[in-house]
């Protein structure tokens, strides 16, 4: 069996922003993964989680508070300019607001061909125009829609140039950061289809931070499951969403919803309690207790540590014991 090759390894990732009164919200809080060339890295959790936070943060949008990104085998805090260059190319991001990301004052060509000025710049006019016209085509727009502005655009319209401005420069690694959440449920398929199929074709790798826990099931290979900046569960598509272990991760996919009404009854809802605490000011312990009901004093007093359960399925839970303990 040919091994994996390991594209990104995040280790101790720690994300804090100011807040008043000289307090900390800690956004991301001490996570650790591996992202592995050709895959697609799921990333769920509830909003506020922290899920959007570490992939800016591993793309270089913020500059991580401590920890390590070692990408191919190379700390990104040791880049060069070049490696910062290269990197930039290699590396999107899909933004979850497309209104907030796009430039009111350009036009959708000069948007989605900017990224082609910057990296190939030998590149002839003519033959940026002919790539942005491939790349509107991908995610089903005409060529026509290059001389328009986003505020001509609807909100689909307008997620749909974010896809192609990141597709134009032929990344290998893509952040997708709730693609599909302004799209219409049709147009939800053919984007999910596109970059499936892209992925297949150019040897892509994505990490893939959605909401909608269907569709990360759907295209994501291994799943890591966020609560409130701390990674509570890690492992394959099966095993997370065949087994999960976590009290958390039990209780949000017992959220979705299920279309067979016969087995909607059967299936049992977890309700917690209480609201999430504010990552300013997190339980000292695991941060989950204040809704857990399986906490004990060990909860409240020691954060869990993410261990390996089973083979390659790592949760943090101290309720949980190793298979071969």
């Amino acid at each position: 069996m040919e091994e994996k090759k390991v594209l990104f390894d995040v280790k101790n990732l720690k994300m804090y922003f100011p807040a008043r009164g000289g307090k900390l919200v800690k956004a991301v809080d001490d996570v650790s993964f591996k992202i592995y060339e050709g895959e697609t890295f799921g990333v769920v959790g509830e909003s506020g989680c922290g899920k959007t936070t570490v992939g800016r943060t591993i793309l270089g949008v913020y500059e991580q508070t401590s920890g390590e990104i070692i990408y191919r085998g190379k700390n990104t805090a040791d880049f060069k300019a070049e490696d910062k260059m290269a990197f930039s190319k290699n590396c999107q991001m899909i933004f979850q607001d497309p209104a907030a990301c796009l430039d009111p004052r350009m036009s959708i060509g000069t948007i989605v061909s900017e990224g082609l000025t910057v990296h190939y710049r030998n590149m002839s006019k003519a033959e940026r125009e002919e790539r942005v016209n491939q790349v509107l085509a991908y995610v089903g727009l005409t060529s026509d829609y290059a001389s328009r502005f986003s505020h001509e655009l609807s909100g689909g319209q307008r997620q749909r140039i974010g896809i192609a401005r990141a597709l134009a420069i032929e990344p290998g690694f893509i952040v997708c950061d709730e693609p599909i959440a302004a799209l219409d449920v049709s147009i939800q398929a053919q984007v999910v289809n596109l970059l499936t199929r892209l992925q297949k074709e150019l040897g892509l790798t994505y990490m893939f931070i959605s909401h909608d826990l269907s569709m990360v099931r759907h295209i994501s290979d291994r799943i890591a499951v966020m609560y409130l900046g701390s990674l509570v569960e890690l492992g394959d598509n099966k095993s997370i969403y065949g087994n999960p272990m976590h009290p958390y991760t039990r209780a949000l996919f017992s959220a979705i919803p299920e279309p067979d009404p016969y087995h909607s009854w059967l299936k049992s809802r977890v309700h917690l309690q209480g609201e999430i605490p504010s990552p300013i000011n997190a339980p000292a312990g695991c941060k989950f207790c204040t809704r857990c009901p399986q906490a004990t004093e060990q909860c409240k007093l020691e954060p869990p540590a993410l261990r390996e359960i089973e083979s390659g399925h790592f949760v943090a839970c101290h309720q949980i014991q190793p298979v071969n303990a």
